[in-house]
């Protein structure tokens, strides 16, 4: 595959204590077949040995690591990419990976597309749980309603300039969606590769299962989220609110089909038996709730 690497593609890679992940990471980087690359890892406040040892020896053709004081992976990324001499910047956090074709595949749009300013691609999980990806196709009235682009996605550095960079005000997550929807509010268009070339680790307990634990969390992130953007959301109010007043109804009519269900009703019989058995009941008890509150009903 031929490709013009005159451009140099910066990885920035946050890092706080996921050492035990980041030859992984790293050696993903190595296999690429864009061979114009460098790699800031940023060890954001690690604080495991296993981690810092990790970082400390970390080999690689152009590296640099920088430190932070657990500033967030907002706040480490910004860091990165103000010392990154490359013109594309890929973000990929310390337990993750990539395909070897990512890079010199993403490039190529980039340098053949003036106006695309993000490139992305399809993905798979791994870790707690495994499978393909299942977010959406891109589209504008997609991304208005909820992210379906990941944070390991092509822009250029100027973009990021241009915008101010990741917003460290999310502190429960979201922060690339609302990285994400500047550079479209700005005019950057999305190119999404129609194949699997990033690899997603699911892990027990991370940013993002507390963040969807958390329904004031989520509330406040999304209210913040129309705040900063809301000149994009009216822009395009006829795409946004038929989308999601069909999403709205296709859930209240799940609920409605689930809450017929012989095993639901099995649930909530075994609640006073077992607890543990009916941690799905309680799931679908705090959704039905939100949904509830949602539609303004009590």
């Amino acid at each position: 595959m031929g490709n013009r690497e005159t451009v140099c593609v910066s990885v920035i890679m946050p890092c706080h204590n996921d050492g035990r992940y980041l030859e992984e990471a790293v050696e993903s980087l190595k296999k690429q077949t864009y061979s114009n690359l460098e790699l800031l890892i940023i060890d954001d406040g690690s604080d495991e040995q296993e981690s810092i040892d990790a970082v400390n020896n970390v080999s690689f053709p152009s590296l640099k690591v920088l430190h932070t004081d657990h500033v967030g992976p907002s706040g480490a990324r910004n860091q990165g990419i103000r010392e990154a001499r490359g013109e594309y910047i890929l973000p990929l956090d310390a337990d993750d990976f990539i395909d070897p074709t990512y890079i010199e595949k993403a490039v190529r749009i980039m340098q053949e597309n003036p106006d695309v300013g993000i490139v992305y691609c399809r993905a798979d999980q791994f870790g707690e749980r495994t499978g393909i990806w299942d977010l959406p196709d891109y589209s504008l009235k997609a991304e208005l309603l909820d992210n379906v682009i990941f944070v390991t996605a092509l822009f250029r550095k100027k973009d990021w300039e241009e915008i101010g960079g990741f917003c460290t005000t999310f502190k429960n997550g979201m922060e690339d969606y609302d990285f994400w929807l500047s550079l479209i509010q700005k005019g950057c268009e999305v190119v999404q590769i129609p194949e699997v070339l990033f690899h997603y680790r699911i892990k027990p307990v991370s940013r993002t299962t507390r963040f969807q634990d958390s329904y004031e969390g989520t509330q406040d992130t999304y209210r913040i989220l129309y705040e900063r953007h809301k000149d994009l959301y009216r822009k395009n109010m006829d795409l946004f609110v038929p989308e999601i007043r069909r999403v709205l109804i296709d859930h209240i009519y799940q609920l409605r089909q689930f809450s017929l269900d012989p095993v639901v009703m099995y649930w909530a019989g075994a609640r006073k038996l077992n607890p543990k058995r009916s941690e799905m009941f309680e799931r679908w008890l705090r959704i039905k709730n939100r949904i509830k509150r949602l539609i303004g009903r009590k």
